[in-house]
């Protein structure tokens, strides 16, 4: 399916604050988000402890569950921002140990990426899919046979159950390894590299990144347009006001706030 060119994402303003101020965008670890099925595998414990996503959705309506769960008392905001707006990384043949000419969203110079491998194409725009198959929600992701053993983390954080269907939720996903590039680099014979590979197989591994931010491009709050939750009072709209006026000040960002109405 293809998507849209715009998501919306429902937060407090104090973190819409946080991402004008930094122009970052936070991805929290599957360990961490509101539903606690998420990091939970058949196999492997809770590997989805290797996957970091930042949550949006599809929906242009301002929807009412939204405000409830995802803004603190519905005084928060929703922001409306253009597909992948992340900042942009070249690295030439032989940088960060590449071995072609790569463009990324992954600053590989960054504290986090001293800690974890990332893969360059990430982070992956992906569509939430609800169900009820318990294959999908709680996957196998170890591949045995008698030569080799293979970790796939492709379905995770991609299937949740119907009655979060209301999200109607995109997100963006980061995969992680739990070794840096540096080591990655340093294990020159099998027996080291079976060394690294056997933190994937070991349930209690705490090499692993409980958030990671990535930087937004330039241009990121381009079109951006914000909507003020049910409940938001008039100081918080000045507030919110300002914040637009100091961190976008050449930008025009349409503000309004939600025909939702409750006491």
């Amino acid at each position: 399916m293809k998507m849209k060119e715009c998501l919306y994402h429902y937060t407090s303003i104090e973190n819409l604050a946080l991402i004008l101020k930094n122009k970052t965008i936070k991805f929290n670890n599957l360990l961490n988000v509101d539903d606690p099925e998420e990091a939970e595998t058949e196999d492997l414990g809770l590997s989805g402890k290797y996957c970091l996503v930042s949550c949006w959705s599809k929906n242009s309506e301002d929807i009412l569950p939204m405000w409830n769960m995802y803004t603190p008392g519905m005084k928060g905001v929703r922001i409306k921002m253009k597909m992948n707006p992340f900042k942009e990384y070249t690295y030439d043949v032989g940088e960060m140990h590449f071995s072609e000419r790569t463009t990324s969203y992954i600053d590989y110079k960054s504290d986090y990426a001293k800690k974890v491998l990332i893969a360059a194409k990430c982070p992956l725009a992906l569509e939430v899919e609800y169900t009820e198959d318990e294959n999908l929600l709680h996957p196998k992701i170890k591949c045995q046979n008698e030569n080799s053993i293979n970790i796939s983390f492709e379905k995770l954080g991609k299937y949740k159950r119907e009655y979060w269907n209301f999200q109607k939720e995109y997100r963006y996903k980061i995969t992680t390894a739990p070794w840096s590039i540096d080591e990655l680099e340093k294990a020159k014979t099998v027996e080291d590299q079976m060394q690294l590979f056997s933190r994937l197989l070991d349930e209690n591994n705490q090499q692993f990144c409980d958030e990671i931010f990535l930087r937004l491009a330039d241009d990121a709050f381009n079109g951006m347009e914000v909507l003020l939750a049910p409940k938001t009072t008039e100081s918080e709209y000045i507030i919110v006001q300002a914040l637009l006026e100091k961190y976008c000040p050449n930008i025009q960002i349409k503000l309004e706030k939600s025909k939702i109405r409750v006491r």
